[in-house]
């Protein structure tokens, strides 16, 4: 788009219809709200003569293939290649309201003679980046994943930004349900660690004690089993035999 926006600047008025067609044919542009907005488009298109090339911008900028069908006859006709973006775009609006598409929908909505045009379109326009997106043909599905932006028009940035607004609060729902698990996980570690700690140093006492009480023969714990087991019984027969 900087090239044609270059030669605006030096073009008499009466190339720009040519500088216009050249964008509409380019297949690398897809956006033309800053052709439509610039200065020298916006001083011809308010002629009558040349105004059938604004309502064309604005056709490619915000419209669709219907609104082409519609208004045809107060457009310039288009090139193959322009008709071809223009069901491109069509798509990308289509995409951009539902991610889940059908296939008869798609068949009316870019006028295509089949159902095996339809998906050539499709995955043209998945090769061309301005989707991405999964053919369920089992199904006659369109599943998508994602889509380009399109030019928007000034009185649908609010709406646009209600949207934005609305999306910011979902992730901020997200992000402070995430926040609270990843702190519960946290203080989960330290309380384990902190137990571990514990179990540690009481294990080190019970041993030091043990191993204190080994060496003096004094307070070494009693416990039933000691005196239940056939080792202590045969010990204390023994001592008992040797007292008489």
């Amino acid at each position: 788009m900087d090239a044609y926006m270059v030669s605006l600047t030096t073009a008499a008025p009466d190339r720009v219809p040519e500088i216009i067609a050249s964008a509409l044919d380019d297949e690398r542009v897809y956006h033309f709200g800053r052709l439509l907005n610039s200065p020298q488009v916006a001083e011809l298109v308010a002629t009558e003569q040349f105004a059938q090339y604004g309502r064309l911008l604005e056709l490619f900028s915000f419209g669709v293939l219907t609104d082409y069908k519609t208004m045809a006859a107060q457009l310039p006709q288009l090139s193959p290649q322009q008709l071809s973006k223009l069901k491109y775009l069509t798509l990308v609006t289509l995409a951009s309201n539902e991610k889940v598409l059908k296939y008869d929908t798609l068949i009316a909505e870019l006028d295509c003679a089949s159902e095996q045009e339809m998906e050539d379109l499709v995955i043209e326009a998945i090769y061309r980046d301005l989707v991405s997106a999964k053919l369920d043909q089992k199904r006659r599905l369109v599943e998508v994943d994602f889509v380009v932006g399109r030019d928007v028009r000034r009185e649908d940035l609010p709406g646009l930004y209600a949207k934005l607004e609305a999306w910011s609060g979902v992730c901020d729902e997200a992000l402070n349900g995430i926040t609270q698990e990843i702190e519960a996980s946290n203080a989960a570690a330290v309380a384990k660690r902190d137990n571990h700690r514990e179990f540690v140093q009481s294990l080190q006492e019970l041993r030091s004690a043990h191993a204190a009480a080994t060496t003096t023969g004094e307070g070494l714990p009693r416990t039933d089993s000691q005196y239940e087991s056939a080792e202590y019984q045969r010990e204390a027969q023994r001592i008992a035999s040797g007292s008489h």
